[in-house]
């Protein structure tokens, strides 16, 4: 595990980062237009100009592209994880991993549309807590790595599950709150995260 903070992606990390945004824009905006099942891969690559085969490189499906992570985002979190540096507790690694990756999301137009298309087709859902649940595997396998743990030992699904659910709370919070920049919702993570690594104790009043 690195000692300091991970450097800047490279270039090639960044393209990737580009065009996995790209294609998952294209297909939020289709699904919005067309509904769902009426938009194809052929014709989210179109809109991106890149090839079915590019595309299965960053999705492992049409649904995947709405809202899933997909195989290589969910690798680059437990990558992310284990690169944190080595003086973190494993809840704070996963935190600040996850962090960066709620600041991509809110700081996205792509965010906000997302939100209207569960909206409108909340069959959606399902799909959405599978994508939920790949990034919480992928979670769960960077605590295992830092660890020494397997991925199903109850302590890192535990951080894991913690991990993911102070986003949620973070997100449901942000959400709730005044119109404020992307970077409120890393902040209310933040008070999450502090909340639980107290032990959970009642505010003062």
């Amino acid at each position: 595990m690195a000692e300091d903070v991970p450097a800047r992606p490279g270039l090639r990390e960044r393209k990737k980062a580009a065009t996995r945004a790209a294609l998952r824009d294209a297909a939020v905006r289709l699904g919005r237009e067309h509904g769902p099942d009426g938009v194809t891969v052929e014709a989210i690559c179109a809109e991106v100009d890149v090839s079915p085969r590019t595309f299965f490189n960053h999705f492992a499906s049409k649904d995947d592209a709405f809202f899933g992570a997909g195989p290589e985002a969910t690798t680059d979190v437990t990558d992310a994880i284990v690169a944190r540096p080595a003086a973190e507790e494993p809840l704070e690694a996963a935190a600040a991993v996850l962090a960066d990756v709620l600041d991509t999301a809110t700081g996205s137009g792509t965010w906000h549309q997302q939100l209207l298309l569960l909206r409108e087709h909340p069959e959606l859902l399902p799909r959405m807590h599978a994508a939920t649940r790949a990034t919480e595997a992928a979670v769960a396998e960077g605590v295992a790595q830092r660890t020494g743990h397997p991925a199903t030992d109850p302590y890192a699904r535990t951080v894991a599950g913690v991990a993911m659910t102070a986003v949620r709370v973070a997100v449901g919070l942000w959400l709730d709150g005044p119109e404020t920049p992307g970077a409120a919702a890393r902040e209310r993570l933040a008070e999450v995260v502090a909340l639980v690594r107290a032990g959970l104790a009642p505010p003062r009043r």
